[in-house]
């Protein structure tokens, strides 16, 4: 007699952000993002929900004539994605791709930040959501400072959850970024889960009851 082994049931978590979450360019395998080392350690299932590039701005709209993804205050593809999966919890990672259009249209993107944030307190209720930003040094830009602000008071309008430590963590430290000195290397995405680990075990998630087929 055979028996057919059950999925189990686990925690799962929607990873939403940019190329720091895919782990674009800078790690071994995927296995060594941050995003995975935090599910490892935590026993939960990870929905890496996340596009290289993307901000709350930048890169959220319609693919142009040359096939690359154009800038967008309405586009939400990826957020709509991120509602529909039902997770046990949300961790945002944007933000730092919308540097270069902060001067030209701040109010934009705050609107869009805030709008992210508003979408995932309303339509996942009860979902506890966990921001971080990173920047590759600490010594920020008004641009920057403008960003990190953004994100910090979406979070305190909506009820989440923002780790400033997640931002602090490489630091101008070129022993934990790939040649490009932005992308974290494994030992930076593995400091980055460090940061991020205390904060999400925190909220000791257990698997919604979902429907099945």
């Amino acid at each position: 007699m055979t028996t057919t082994p059950v999925a189990r049931d686990l925690p799962t978590v929607a990873f939403y952000g940019d190329s720091i979450t895919t782990g674009h360019r800078s790690i071994s395998s995927p296995e060594r993002r941050w995003s995975s080392l935090v599910c490892t350690e935590l026993d939960w299932r990870e929905v890496n929900i996340a596009i290289d590039g993307m901000g709350f701005y930048r890169r959220r709209g319609p693919r142009d004539a040359d096939g690359k993804l154009t800038n967008s205050a309405d586009d939400t593809t990826l957020l709509d994605a991120v509602v529909r999966l039902r997770p046990d919890a949300v961790v945002v990672c944007l933000s730092a791709n919308d540097l270069r259009f902060m001067d030209d249209m701040p109010d934009v993107i705050a609107q869009c930040t805030r709008r992210d944030f508003e979408r995932l307190a309303t339509e996942l209720p009860g979902v506890p959501v966990v921001a971080v930003t990173y920047f590759p040094g600490t010594q920020l830009s008004h641009r920057g400072l403008g960003i990190v602000a953004n994100v910090e008071n979406a979070c305190k309008a909506t009820g989440a959850t923002y780790v400033d430590a997640f931002r602090h963590v490489v630091d101008a430290n070129t022993a934990l970024v790939n040649e490009d000195e932005v992308h974290p290397n494994d030992e930076g995405h593995r400091l980055l889960a460090e940061a991020i680990l205390p904060t999400l075990r925190s909220l000791n998630l257990t698997a919604r009851e979902r429907v099945r087929y």
